[in-house]
């Protein structure tokens, strides 16, 4: 028989075993330690405070934190993404990498939100190049968040993406500040071959272009904000491991401890795209 605050010691044990790439507050007082921190960067999103009566899609949706906002706000909500990391398309990390991250990993962490915060939000195992494949439907929304960066075809995910997006697309992405800086008007990106699972990382307007160059008329986009790290890692790093580089330098001066550069862009499907994609 369990004796009252088992369940939140469950819960917390649950948290416990798993790094998560998520923060989000659970009940008990219970705060996951994520690489992210998005509780305070959603408000900066474009995102309606009322979500009744629409039905949307989180692609790649990682741990769900955007599917359960949504869901929060009264949206009808299906959670997307790969249930193996070995399927990603793209790792720049060594591949020793990935015998340190257990199989199944989001879907544990979402399976334990979905549970302890009872939102009911459905999970679908896919790609997004495989999206309308899945048979999922159309959707009033797209919310597709920290992706692009890590595909090695980011237009076809977009293309893929425009099939199942019956009113609006919501794309966020990390951008490079420098390149936004150097070059404002000239879309552009740069290649990272580090210890990141990225490939391009474009500035402000390459961001922009890239929803253009999938098939998407750009509606609204906004200027770049930065989006909070969570508490997975240490704010510091310790002295066996200090900055040896300019970007490990960044990384640990400004990004860590203000967040990363961010864009989002709001947009729909492009009419004329669609017909020239008939044509073919």
């Amino acid at each position: 028989m369990h004796e009252p605050g088992d369940h939140a010691t469950d819960l917390v044990d649950q948290v416990g075993q798993l790094d998560w790439y998520h923060t989000f507050d659970l009940p008990g007082g219970v705060t996951t330690p994520g690489m992210f921190d998005h509780r305070s960067f959603v408000a900066k999103l474009p995102l309606p405070s009322s979500m009744a009566g629409l039905r949307c899609l989180d692609a790649a949706s990682a741990d769900g934190f955007f599917g359960f906002e949504m869901a929060r706000r009264g949206a009808d909500v299906v959670s997307l993404d790969l249930p193996d990391h070995h399927q990603q398309d793209y790792w720049g990390a060594p591949k020793e990498h990935f015998a340190s991250v257990p199989l199944g990993r989001a879907n544990r962490c979402f399976s334990i939100v979905r549970q302890a915060t009872g939102l009911d939000v459905a999970r679908v195992d896919g790609s997004v190049y495989d999206v309308e494949a899945l048979g999922l439907g159309s959707f009033d929304l797209v919310f597709v968040g920290n992706i692009l960066l890590h595909l090695e075809d980011p237009i076809r995910a977009l293309r893929a993406l425009r099939t199942v997006t019956g009113g609006q697309l919501l794309s966020v992405e990390p951008i490079s500040m420098p390149l936004t800086m150097l070059r404002p008007l000239t879309p552009c990106a740069q290649f990272s071959l580090g210890d990141e699972n990225t490939f391009w990382t474009g500035n402000l307007r390459g961001h922009r272009d890239l929803v253009r160059a999938g098939g998407f008329t750009v509606v609204r986009a906004g200027r770049p904000v930065l989006q909070p790290m969570g508490t997975m890692y240490a704010a510091w790093p310790g002295r066996t491991h200090l900055p040896r580089s300019l970007r490990e330098l960044v990384y640990w001066g400004f990004t860590r401890r203000f967040g990363k550069a961010t864009s989002w862009v709001l947009a729909t499907p492009d009419s004329s795209s669609e017909s020239a994609s008939a044509d073919h």
